[in-house]
């Protein structure tokens, strides 16, 4: 049987906070205009603030736990602060040390007005769709990897899929000169290179829209955490269950067809993209043909990136349309 899970009661996968797409959904504010609210309009900002309200604040277990810490970034120039806020209160309860939080904290203000940049230099957009809830950025945090590979990721999440005019998305390295200023080469530096850019999934409200994270890894000395921090230790039946979770929770639930064998199971996301799951690993080649496989109780970074390999597919299959 599986073991109970916040999101038995209401709650969350894996103490992931959730913000439903329900008429209580505070990000619905974002889709009403009001006057004198400034540059996206009141109703961000007090998503910003009522998020955490309902979701209550992320404790220790849960990114402990191996959940993922979300919320949404004002497009105003407050988005630098409040990623650093952020930031502060998803690690801080980790008891990393404080220079890497300090470091943390720099590369997450950094990431957020690389995001405020793209939004405000992009062509095209309107005040109204600035002011749509479907637009408004998102700082996630979690961790991945185990011993000397443990490491806490922050990714920003934006609507803008590509770097620059006539740039794809890339996978990896992010280029340097792709944005005003010079903020992701005080990135580059202080993750040692562990950051780039991706395609994705947004996680807030029930839209999921396409977009691409930014991120940013920081490594953890292993006497900072102990291996079993940030990695569910239930059975490989339960964590693929949970991973099918995730993925339709991504918006793609409509694509999976599931089958299960005795230690075997199969997801298959689209015509291009197959997953396989044998014990505690699961395995899938990318749109570039590259065989990926990766251990199931990273289970947040293996959900992102399935995610990030049917969003590279879908748009393969568009460019090639």
């Amino acid at each position: 049987m599986r073991p109970p899970t916040p999101a038995d009661s209401g709650g969350s996968v894996l103490g992931t906070p959730v913000v439903s797409g329900t008429a209580g959904n505070p990000l619905d504010y974002a889709t009403r205009q009001v006057p004198g609210a400034g540059l996206l309009g009141a109703p961000v900002a007090e998503a910003l603030a009522i998020v955490p309200d309902q979701c209550g604040h992320i404790s220790d277990a849960g990114l402990s736990g191996g959940g993922c810490f979300f919320r949404p970034l004002p497009i105003d120039t407050t988005c630098a602060s409040a990623a650093r806020r952020f930031f502060r209160e998803a690690a801080s309860t980790l008891g990393i040390p404080a220079g890497l939080l300090h470091d943390g904290v720099t590369m997450a203000s950094e990431l957020a007005a690389n995001t405020l940049h793209a939004h405000r230099d992009a062509p095209g957009i309107s005040a109204v769709h600035q002011r749509s809830a479907a637009a408004v950025p998102e700082i996630w945090l979690y961790l991945r990897g185990t011993g000397r590979t443990r490491e806490l990721v922050c990714k920003v999440f934006d609507t803008e899929r590509t770097w620059s005019a006539g740039a794809e998305p890339g996978m990896g390295k992010a280029p340097l000169d792709s944005v005003n200023g010079r903020g992701l080469q005080v990135v580059a530096g202080l993750s040692a290179g562990q950051w780039g850019c991706h395609l994705t999934r947004s996680r807030l409200g029930s839209w999921k829209v396409p977009g691409k994270a930014v991120w940013f890894a920081l490594r953890i000395p292993p006497a900072a955490l102990s291996d079993h921090v940030g990695r569910p230790r239930y059975s490989p039946d339960w964590l693929i269950n949970e991973l099918e979770i995730l993925l339709a929770d991504r918006g793609l639930s409509g694509s999976i067809v599931r089958a299960d064998l005795e230690g075997i199971s199969v997801l298959s996301i689209s015509q291009h993209l197959t997953v396989w799951r044998h014990g505690g690993t699961v395995s899938w080649r990318t749109p570039s043909g590259r065989y990926h496989k990766m251990d199931l109780a990273d289970l947040i970074e293996v959900a992102e990136q399935i995610v990030c390999a049917h969003e590279e597919t879908t748009l393969d299959a568009a460019v090639g349309g």
